[in-house]
């Protein structure tokens, strides 16, 4: 019983762990993605603080081409976020999930199944003790109900056996 606790506890465990894998692949992915387009965004930045610039030195020329190049960037970053938001795990966090719900009910059944033998080896505990608090308390009642009713009742149905088999 304790042997299927603990290697359920173990199954519930490895579960866990890979749970926790999965989910730490799918932020690690969708960290870099969005680092990816930090980046893509300060150089969007960087554009648009050069076409700030050549608005202000020029009228108009080369400041289109920069402000056009820096909306670009700024899509480009869109489209990375929305694709790192996108990512999920993939079928095996089911198969993972199943597997830590199985293992808990596992775990649960094997707890209750050790706590009603723990209970059940309590309450012989507290019927010995019961028994030994009445002994000391008053010998020769407890050795009448503990020694001769038994002994005499056997006798008794010895004694009727015998009779029905003569």
């Amino acid at each position: 019983m304790i042997d299927n606790f603990f290697r359920h506890l173990r199954h519930l465990q490895k579960a866990d762990a890979l749970i926790g894998r999965i989910w730490l692949n799918v932020l690690a992915y969708q960290l870099g993605l969005f680092l990816f387009a930090g980046l893509i965004a300060i150089f969007g930045l960087g554009m648009t603080n050069v076409a700030g610039f050549y608005a202000l030195q020029t009228s108009l020329g080369s400041v289109w081409a920069a402000v056009v190049v820096a909306i670009a960037d700024f899509a480009l970053a869109a489209i990375v976020i929305l694709a790192a938001r996108r990512r999920k795990p993939g079928a095996e966090i089911v198969l993972a999930d199943d597997a830590r719900k199985i293992a808990i009910d596992a775990v649960q059944a094997d707890a209750r199944d050790l706590k009603a033998t723990l209970d059940a080896f309590g309450q012989d505990i507290r019927d010995t003790k019961d028994l030994i608090a009445g002994f000391v308390q008053n010998p020769l009642d407890a050795a009448v109900q503990n020694l001769l009713i038994p002994a005499a009742t056997s006798i008794i149905k010895g004694l009727h056996s015998k009779k029905d088999q003569a």
